[in-house]
């Protein structure tokens, strides 16, 4: 089911709450996925309808990987593809060739394929083809930065890993514009593997630097960053020293909303200890460590850094092991208050060696969560944030009042569009409302509902809108 663009769903200036107590819903029944650790997922609007899709890619026990197409409300319908079964892997989805469709880079260990590293290129409907890339190396595990390098406009590869041969290697591969690949044949990187790499503009001048945690070939773990000059030339950074970490993950955002890039990493250090780390940017690329943030130490796991309850600024999901182990293994929500304040609220289970896929997958304009891993597996939660002091919001030219409701309340909508239905579905995606709109411009609703939230739709001849209900 098509869903309108983000240019579509406009809402109306409301009150914003900024402390709006963050929470999720554990789906149930929950999608039929695959279960499963040890590898991957990927998520983007691959057919071009609108709604964010979902790949998935891990063992149990077997090697496994599923392509899902989403139909706007979170259900999945998995569907053929030409992608190996693997785990240990690396997918992304991104536009590798400039067509404006989602591509994707998909590395990991397969079965008769053994390591690799695959570019598939869309045709824009979700079919995918495997475009040969001799230059890429074959390899297995983390590693991976996807990223405009050289200023060229199109998407270039950091890749610092461990490759079927048992080489380190850590370059650049710049991309022709095609989704071909070459290597930049660059010495300037400290290889290591099971990394953690991600770009960042460190420095605000417009390029992406890198920041790279790993472990050395002598075994010793490493974190560091590397500047660009804008070209895709790099040199290491010798002002800042990073705590070297075997790294989980490695994100960077503007956690603390003063306009520059900061660091949040996670992993254990040697002698062993585990540390998740914030450092906060100066402006200029100088990093100090953020003490005492009351952040769950992890390892094994990964973390999310996005705004979940879309007051403008980053909150974070902390996904792991605490040191020990089971049962210290928990996925715990912060809530930024701004000032570099995180507090958690709440616990989405408990996953070790962990991914997630953070978007939004039911149509509701909220992030929400498809976590695997070893414990639990596979594991969905939509976000059921709500903000208690919005009381109407406004969507292109429909107004919902009140709102929050206690399930009675008056949709209207301008003169000048034609409605044709009226749908209201719950967290689950599940319609439990529909009828025609009528030649009327509001329509009073009045259901029986259990408090919660809802996902209300008008359809009309220009355009599917939706908004967000509360139930009280």
């Amino acid at each position: 089911m098509k869903l309108p663009s983000p240019a579509i769903l406009l809402l109306a200036a409301a009150p914003v709450c900024h402390a709006q107590n963050i929470t999720f819903t554990l789906v149930t029944p929950q999608p039929a996925l695959i279960e499963v650790y040890s590898g991957s997922s990927a998520s983007g609007d691959i057919d071009g309808d609108g709604d964010n899709d979902l790949l998935m890619v891990g063992l149990d026990p077997g090697r496994q990987t599923a392509l899902y197409l989403n139909d706007g409300f979170g259900a999945f319908t998995e569907v053929t593809t030409p992608f190996p079964e693997a785990s240990s892997s690396v997918t992304r989805f991104v536009d590798l060739d400039g067509d404006a469709d989602l591509d994707l880079f998909f590395s990991g260990m397969g079965f008769s394929v053994q390591e690799f590293a695959h570019i598939y290129l869309n045709d824009g409907q979700g079919a995918f083809t495997l475009l040969p890339n001799p230059a890429l190396p074959q390899f297995q595990g983390t590693g991976v930065a996807i990223g405009d390098v050289d200023g060229d406009d199109d998407q270039d590869l950091l890749l610092t890993v461990k490759d079927e041969n048992n080489t380190f290697l850590a370059d650049i591969f710049l991309n022709d514009g095609n989704g071909v690949f070459s290597a930049a044949s660059s010495n300037v990187f400290t290889p290591v593997e099971f990394a953690a790499v991600t770009f960042i503009d460190a420095e605000g001048d417009g390029d992406l630097d890198a920041i790279i945690a790993g472990t050395q070939q002598n075994g010793d773990p490493s974190t560091m960053l590397y500047l660009n000059d804008g070209a895709g030339d790099f040199t290491a950074d010798g002002t800042n020293t990073f705590v070297p970490l075997n790294a989980s993950d490695v994100d960077a955002a503007d956690t603390d909303g003063d306009g520059d890039m900061d660091i949040l990493m996670s992993g254990t250090t040697d002698p062993f200890a585990v540390r998740t780390i914030l450092y906060l940017n100066d402006g200029t690329g100088l990093f100090t460590e953020l003490v005492a943030t009351g952040l769950q130490d992890t390892f094994a796991g990964t973390n999310v850094v996005e705004d979940l309850d879309n007051d403008g600024d980053q909150d974070l999901v902390i996904l792991g092991s605490q040191n020990g182990g089971l049962p210290n293994i928990y996925n715990i929500v912060y809530e930024n208050l701004g000032g570099n304040t995180f507090i958690p609220t709440d616990t989405v289970g408990g996953e070790y060696i962990a991914v997630c896929a953070a978007d939004d997958f039911n149509g509701d304009d909220l992030v929400d969560l498809v976590i695997q891993g070893f414990v639990n597996e596979t594991s969905v939660f939509w976000n059921s944030t709500l903000s208690t002091d919005v009381r109407e919001r406004e969507i292109g030219a429909v107004l919902i009042h009140p709102n929050p409701s206690n399930g009675r309340f008056t949709i209207s909508w301008d003169a000048n569009m034609q409605a044709s239905a009226l749908r209201v579905f719950n967290s689950q995606g599940r319609l439990v409302y529909e009828r025609a709109a009528g030649a009327d411009l509001s329509r009073i609703v009045d259901l029986d509902l259990p408090a919660g939230a809802y996902l209300v739709q008008l359809n009309t001849d220009d355009a599917v809108l939706t908004e967000r209900l509360v139930v009280e």
